[in-house]
């Protein structure tokens, strides 16, 4: 046989040896394209791998400052106390991409990965919206038609503000029904839990009151979680599902959110991803809490799912989503109400709130929705651009200072990837020398008990009010500031000699004087452990007994316990409101933590004497005398 294979194939002769310079250029071909594509991979993972690091290392304060070197995101977590953190980006209508830092249980040091499971808190009210709408769409419930019409298992009770204006669905998604109930605390997981109905009737099991409309209907925002939990009983009732079920249908399956549930408790399969819950509140029991009103608070999910459902939201935008028409998408996202103006303009559509900056004069562009979840030992943030496909989902173990490290990051990932309008103008600061900032270095009085304190950090000024956070001030002038948590702009006044006395911001009436060296407030003297001075400054103040109490009750839960400084709040208390029960259940209280049972006792009976419907300190004395 010659070196030519022959193929007789029907009427066409094909030699093998044209077949096999075939196969051999389309080898080289494909290893050319295996090399070309594994190089672009490779060049894009090269570029979203420079994206996250350019976030990592640029969180910042409200406002930009020039040239300001933008703070590490381990450094921050480790200085807000945030055990874990989580975090997905969205860029051009896809998940750019998702990274988790630290660890969901500081106990066991269980790492955060892009799995943990969050408690989402009040986005799930932005959730339960779209699941709303979806059913509008599908004709099981009408957006404007009384919502009473919808609902069998409870209904609103009439009253003279639902008698002229019906409650509708619109109105409950978009916080103007004028719906009782702001928000909803968990429980902790030994606590029974109330259905929905025992939750809009305010039965005692629910620790709530009733819903009711207490406002005028459609006249303006009025955040309610309750209206949120009448919207989640209509929707089941007119679907004839628990509402675990009817999201998981709706939404989750369609958009491939695996690691989503509204389901309360969480369900065993989901037990090992779920994070543990971390706060230094007072209140805080050192556990997940259980969220019953599922659409107020209930959902568990994690950053890259939140994604997954923004971008859905923002596809529906542009006629391409999964979940809702275009016409629909596009009436959620109409402003229906004003929720506030300053620097930024927030409104409120059906479901999602819509903020941009004043300046941006409803440019498309420049608007963005957006929801904040705030639960026992959680925060959430989930924000995306109305346009453009660009946004952020990101969620924390830690139930602390709603405006600290969640939003550096947000800001931060706005700033590298270019949003559009949504950053303040940077600020150009003035170089001042450290001995024209060391003058403006002291403790400037705010009120009785208020102290704003200034200290120098490298070419800047740091803030801090009492015992709450830093605040970082730039100069700007010889005499200005701007507090760049707000942009604000402070102005010191000096004596003759050239010595600040004085500092005051825009909103202030009159100047913060310059405390001199032996002036103290009652908490500094309290700090120092100067009892006698500390009351006399209290006393000065001529609190009312629930301002008092708390802070009795603060301290009594701060750490390390001062006895003595609790006892000088409640003798101080006593004496200025003698025939207060509330003052004698914080001495209860106070004698429960010395273990001192009889005292407790009569104190707390002293309370119920004085006060017979306080529940509360009826069940701690009943529980004392078993």
């Amino acid at each position: 046989m010659d070196r030519y294979q022959i193929l007789i194939w029907g009427d066409r002769t094909i030699r093998f040896s044209n077949i096999w310079q075939k196969v051999k250029s389309m080898k080289v071909t494909a290893i050319f394209l295996l090399t070309f594509l594994s190089f672009q991979v490779f060049s894009q993972s090269l570029v979203v791998e420079h994206r996250i690091k350019k976030v990592e290392n640029n969180l910042m304060p409200f406002v930009p400052i020039k040239d300001f070197l933008g703070w590490n995101i381990l450094e921050r977590m480790e200085y807000y106390g945030v055990p874990g953190v989580s975090i997905a980006v969205i860029k051009d209508y896809k998940i750019d991409w998702a990274k988790a830092y630290g660890v969901s249980d500081t106990t066991l040091q269980t790492p955060v990965t892009t799995e943990t499971m969050f408690s989402a808190g009040s986005i799930s009210k932005f959730v339960m919206a779209v699941a709303a709408l979806k059913l509008v769409e599908d004709g099981k419930i009408g957006l404007e038609s009384p919502i009473n019409n919808y609902l069998r298992s409870w209904k609103i009770k009439d009253n003279e503000f639902t008698k002229s204006q019906p409650i509708s669905l619109r109105m409950l998604l978009s916080q103007s029904a004028g719906t009782s109930q702001t928000s909803y605390f968990g429980f902790t997981p030994t606590e029974p839990l109330p259905s929905i109905v025992e939750i809009l009737e305010g039965e005692k099991i629910s620790g709530t009151r009733p819903v009711v409309v207490n406002s005028v209907p459609d006249k303006e925002f009025r955040y309610s979680g309750g209206g949120s939990m009448i919207a989640q009983m209509a929707l089941m009732d007119v679907s004839e599902q628990g509402f675990a079920d009817l999201t998981d249908r709706l939404i989750f399956e369609k958009l491939v959110m695996e690691n989503s549930t509204f389901a309360q408790p969480l369900p065993e399969k989901f037990e090992k991803q779920a994070s543990w819950a971390y706060s230094k509140a007072s209140w805080f029991k050192g556990m997940p809490y259980i969220y019953p009103q599922q659409a107020a608070a209930g959902l568990y999910s994690t950053p890259t799912d939140l994604a997954k459902f923004f971008i859905d939201v923002q596809n529906s935008y542009l006629g391409k989503g999964k979940i809702l028409s275009q016409r629909m998408a596009v009436a959620m996202l109409t402003p229906q109400k004003e929720v506030s103006q300053g620097s930024y303009r927030e409104q409120i559509g059906i479901g999602p709130f819509l903020i941009q900056r004043s300046d941006n004069n409803d440019n498309p562009d420049g608007i963005y929705f957006e929801f904040t979840g705030v639960n026992a030992g959680f925060l959430a943030y989930g924000i995306g651009s109305l346009t453009g496909g660009n946004g952020v989902i990101i969620m924390l173990n830690s139930g602390d200072n709603v405006n600290g490290l969640g939003k550096e990051i947000r800001r931060s990932v706005a700033k590298v990837y270019g949003w559009t309008n949504f950053l303040p103008d940077e600020i150009q600061p003035v170089s001042l020398s450290d001995n024209e900032l060391q003058n403006f270095v002291g403790r400037y009085r705010m009120g009785p008990d208020e102290v704003l304190y200034l200290r120098q950090e490298k070419n800047y000024l740091v803030e801090k009010i009492n015992e709450g956070n830093d605040i970082y001030c730039f100069p700007i002038a010889k005499d200005t500031i701007v507090f760049s948590d707000y942009n604000i702009k402070g102005w010191f006044q000096f004596d003759d000699k050239g010595n600040a006395i004085s500092l005051q911001n825009f909103y202030q009436q009159k100047p913060m004087p310059k405390m001199k060296k032996d002036e103290f407030s009652p908490s500094e003297y309290l700090k120092f452990k100067n009892y006698a001075q500390a009351k006399e400054g209290y006393r000065e103040m001529e609190m009312n007994e629930y301002r008092m109490t708390y802070l009795a009750y603060d301290l009594m839960n701060k750490k390390p316990l001062d006895l003595e400084a609790v006892r000088t709040i409640l003798d101080l208390a006593l004496e200025q409101h003698p025939n207060s029960s509330i003052v004698y259940s914080r001495w209860g209280d106070f004698f429960l933590l010395k273990d001192d049972i009889p005292n407790a006792v009569i104190n707390y009976k002293k309370a119920l004497e004085l006060d017979p419907t306080d529940e509360q300190t009826l069940e701690v004395l009943k529980n004392l005398l078993k």
